[in-house]
């Protein structure tokens, strides 16, 4: 087994522990209360019993499956060692590579935060990936995205990205508003895309 998903599963272990006991381990930035507080359950309750995707896996992010309860959660990272820190129905792969994984129009929402521009550089690479969001998003599904409006993670940023033209602008979860600055310090933003409905 190699050493960092040894070193991983040992963490997700204890933090399972903590969870437990009702000791929950996280980040308390600003951010990511918003995305905790708001944003996740807002969305739970839009999506129902529907197919929600979280992209990107950590030891902070391992129990967002659990605002999901009703939800089918599957979880999608590119590093095989994240694997512990993902859902049961856990996928290891990058974003432009969805499609081989989920059908189109399966998925009733998408949450993409910390990726694009952490991993997710290359213009192509953006492109394919948010290509396959879009089609793999039913109509009427949702698209939360989080970025840094900061160099260099904003080298592309959403109003360049040509496939997400395919998507219309919505409202974050919680909020009335397409976009918000959820951590000044580092220009942390939450945007929402919603697919089109298909019209009769």
């Amino acid at each position: 087994m190699p050493a960092r998903l040894k070193t991983y599963r040992a963490v997700a272990h204890l933090l399972g522990v903590l969870d437990g006991l009702g000791w929950r381990v996280g980040y308390r930035y600003g951010d990511r209360q918003l995305l905790e507080k708001v944003i996740l359950p807002s969305l739970a309750a839009d999506v129902g019993a529907g197919h929600v995707l979280l992209v990107g896996c950590a030891w902070y992010t391992r129990d967002y499956p659990e605002f999901f309860a009703r939800a089918r959660v599957s979880t999608l990272d590119v590093d095989p060692a994240k694997s512990p820190f993902g859902s049961r129905r856990h996928v290891v792969a990058d974003m432009t590579s969805m499609e081989r994984h989920f059908a189109p129009a399966s998925l009733d929402a998408v949450i993409c935060n910390g990726v694009l521009g952490w991993g997710l550089n290359a213009p192509d690479d953006i492109e394919a990936a948010f290509s396959a969001v879009a089609t793999c998003l039913r109509p009427g599904g949702h698209l939360l995205l989080g970025w840094n409006d900061i160099p260099p993670y904003n080298a592309v940023p959403p109003e360049a990205v040509t496939a997400l033209e395919a998507l219309h602008p919505g409202t974050i979860p919680g909020l009335d508003q397409h976009s918000v600055i959820a951590l000044e310090r580092n220009q942390h933003c939450y945007q929402a895309f919603r697919k089109p409905e298909v019209r009769a």
